[in-house]
């Protein structure tokens, strides 16, 4: 066991942050100033970013403080497959055609217009593909809350310099859980919107306007990672094309599905959820068991179909190097067996599954029907004023290079049924950090997921702040500069 860094409670989140800058009770350049600092104080522990924006970001503080918005003078943090302006975009590989961008990511000018500083990008696994954020290119993340454990992944960079402060807020991208199972793993919040809802313009891969949309891509989303629900909600009210509709519902509909197909490895996990359930119960919330949703491994399976018959194909593409030449299966063995990979062996490892269980055409259209009619099951069964409840992955934090091995083993992968489940239904959901089970031996903590329908953000968001108030340990957590761990995890 390794002993945690920090505790992500002892920073002020984004919306505390930005009312003190507004207010002049902080400067814009010294709230930078502190996060680049953290950034390098946790370098070699945690090796979360890619790139530091240090003196940049300092000089451009004040000028954003001053033109103000709701994020004046926040430091965030974006994943590498983000596009900034003349910054090169790898995705984590060695062998892929560098991507150097003439504009920044619309997402990307919204938070600059919002008032945001980019002090960091994120790393992330190669081609954003698995669970550990790690590549040949920059390494490895380790996780603040246990550096011995994974951070997540693939936006895993983001959510290790959210949790140790090195970033009020990260912005991920999420295809199977990719925002939420890093928030889960370091103990903050991860937010995916409806696919659609922000647009993709200017991240990796670059889009061609004139190829038709596949339908693998209405299951990924671009979102926030935060270290509150309020912050998600701001930053998405930022960065989302259009405004979150009002609600006039008051009191959700929970549901609980019960026999959801998921592996539950740690007990955290089961408390976790049971807690929030009593949580949303004592705020008056209608507890409605389920047990009419489509089959969660089933649903899991008609994901990974359309996956591979959407990307398979630019996968192996991409791969090619700069002089044109693919990539050589036997060739690429050799050179993992030597010592001399030009692809980190986890995102191999999973090409190479993904090619042996490559479905027919018949296959994968059959599987897109079945989602589009599950897709309609569920938003009905949902409706204005149902928000579906469920653990966010059936593990804590793993050991790295356990979390890469279990995925890319054949099959339905149970611990992760949770966050693919929202992804194939195009669901709005949030994961909220359950401190109250922390588990003491690893300092890591389980999330929870709400899920709505799309247009009911704003009863999730409100829900989710309840539930979130609820959840959070009375402990207390100061800041001090110079502090590597809060009281509260050293029992």
């Amino acid at each position: 066991m390794s002993s945690p860094l920090v505790d992500p409670r002892q920073f002020p989140d984004a919306t505390d942050l930005a009312a003190a800058i507004r207010t002049g009770a902080r400067s814009a350049a010294t709230v930078v100033e502190e996060h680049v600092e953290r950034i390098e104080r946790f370098s070699d522990r945690l090796n979360a970013a890619t790139t530091v924006f240090g003196e940049t970001a300092w000089e451009k503080a004040q000028e954003r403080a001053e033109r103000g918005g709701p994020l004046a003078g926040v430091p965030i943090s974006v994943k590498e497959t983000y596009g900034i302006k003349g910054e090169p975009v790898t995705a984590g590989s060695m062998r892929a055609t560098t991507y150097v961008p003439s504009a920044d990511a619309v997402a990307v000018r919204r938070l600059k217009k919002g008032g945001a500083v980019v002090v960091a990008r994120g790393n992330l696994p190669e081609f954003a593909m698995t669970h550990e954020t790690v590549n040949l290119r920059f390494g490895r993340t380790n996780n603040p809350l246990a550096p011995d454990r994974i951070p997540g992944g693939s936006s895993g960079g983001d959510a290790a310099l959210v949790a140790s402060g090195g970033a009020a807020i990260g912005m991920g991208s999420d295809l199977g859980g990719s925002i939420r199972y890093p928030a889960h793993c370091c103990g903050i919040v991860g937010f995916k919107p409806a696919s659609g809802s922000v647009d993709p313009d200017g991240t990796w891969p670059p889009r061609d306007a004139d190829a038709p949309e596949l339908f693998a891509d209405t299951m990924m989303s671009l979102g926030p990672l935060t270290r509150s629900v309020r912050d998600a909600r701001l930053v998405y009210d930022v960065v989302a094309d259009e405004p979150i509709a009002d609600s006039a519902v008051d009191t959700p509909r929970i549901l609980i599905a019960d026999a959801f197909d998921v592996e539950i490895r740690d007990e955290e996990i089961r408390g976790a959820r049971a807690n929030a359930q009593h949580a949303l119960e004592e705020a008056g919330a209608t507890i409605e068991p389920v047990d009419a949703l489509p089959d969660a491994g089933r649903v899991y399976e008609d994901f990974l179909k359309v996956i591979i018959r959407d990307y398979l194909r630019f996968f192996w593409k991409g791969l090619e190097a700069d002089d044109g030449s693919g990539l050589s299966v036997p060739g690429e063995l050799f050179r993992q067996a030597t010592g001399r990979p030009s692809v980190h062996w986890h995102f191999f490892r999973l090409l190479l599954g993904m090619q042996v269980t490559r479905p027919s055409n018949q296959e994968a259209t059959s599987s897109q029907s079945r989602l589009i009619r599950d897709r309609r099951t569920v938003r009905d069964r949902l409706g204005d004023d149902g928000l579906l409840l469920l653990p966010t992955n059936g593990a804590l934090a793993m050991k790295h290079g356990r979390a890469a091995s279990y995925m890319a083993r054949p099959g339905v992968r149970r611990l992760f049924t949770p966050t693919i489940f929202m992804n194939a239904m195009n669901l709005p959901a949030i994961t909220i950090p359950v401190w109250s089970n922390r588990d003491r031996a690893t300092g890591l903590v389980p999330g929870v997921q709400l899920a709505c329908a799309p247009g009911a953000e704003d009863l999730l968001f409100r829900t989710a702040e309840r539930l979130e108030t609820a959840l959070r340990t009375a402990a207390t957590v100061t800041e001090e500069r110079g502090s590597t761990i809060s009281s509260s995890l050293q029992s």
